[in-house]
């Protein structure tokens, strides 16, 4: 069998990436019932569009024929909705791939690389036998283009409690704060906000 390689891949699109924690993967059986144990990686899946894609394709399906595992599986991952493929790529959980920026500076780890941050990927290409053969392909570092991070704030803003101002007043709500949180079991009428409703047509 032929030695494992490295390359680093065209840039595409991130796919629920978890490259800032451990992902656990519990398999389950056809009734839902775990099955075997859990599984913990850092993973990601990328999106190609189609010209990348093809050409990914034709390099895993090369390093099938040099693994000697023509009829062996890729680690594409098909929606079962959509069909749109995506390809996957993990690294164990001891190993938190470090990510570089477009000028290949470090970026801090408290960055989180969401879905639909733009990244290229360093893998390592594994071959295997059991299940029938096939590759997968290891982490070794992430090059991130574009970021986006998932935005979970829908409020308006409104009139009450807020986070600065001067220091007297940031005395004071700390005070507030921590005689509802020993004292109270509801808060205190001046950090009450009536909610309000539309009429009904």
């Amino acid at each position: 069998m032929a030695k494992k390689v490295t390359i680093i891949l065209p840039a595409g699109i991130a796919v629920w990436p978890k490259l800032d924690q451990v992902d656990v993967y519990q398999p389950t059986d056809k009734k839902g019932r775990p099955s075997g144990a859990a599984k913990r990686r850092f993973i990601t899946r990328v999106k190609y569009n189609d010209e990348d894609r093809r050409k990914v394709d034709d390099f895993l399906k090369q390093c099938l024929k040099n693994f000697n595992l023509e009829d062996g599986k890729l680690p594409w991952k098909k929606d079962k909705k959509t069909g749109e493929l995506t390809l996957e790529a993990t690294s164990g959980e001891n190993y938190r791939p470090p990510v570089f920026d477009a000028k290949n500076r470090k970026v801090p780890a408290k960055v989180i690389i969401g879905g639909g941050s733009t990244i290229k990927l360093d893998v390592t290409v594994n071959p295997y036998t059991g299940f029938g053969g096939g590759i997968n392909l290891y982490i070794n570092s992430v090059q991130l283009l574009d970021l986006k991070q998932r935005d979970g704030n829908r409020f308006e803003e409104t009139e009450g409690f807020t986070c600065g101002g001067d220091d007297e007043d940031e005395a004071d709500d700390s005070s507030t704060s921590r005689r509802f949180a020993v004292g109270s079991a509801s808060p205190p009428p001046e950090h009450r906000v009536e909610l309000k409703l539309p009429e009904p047509d």
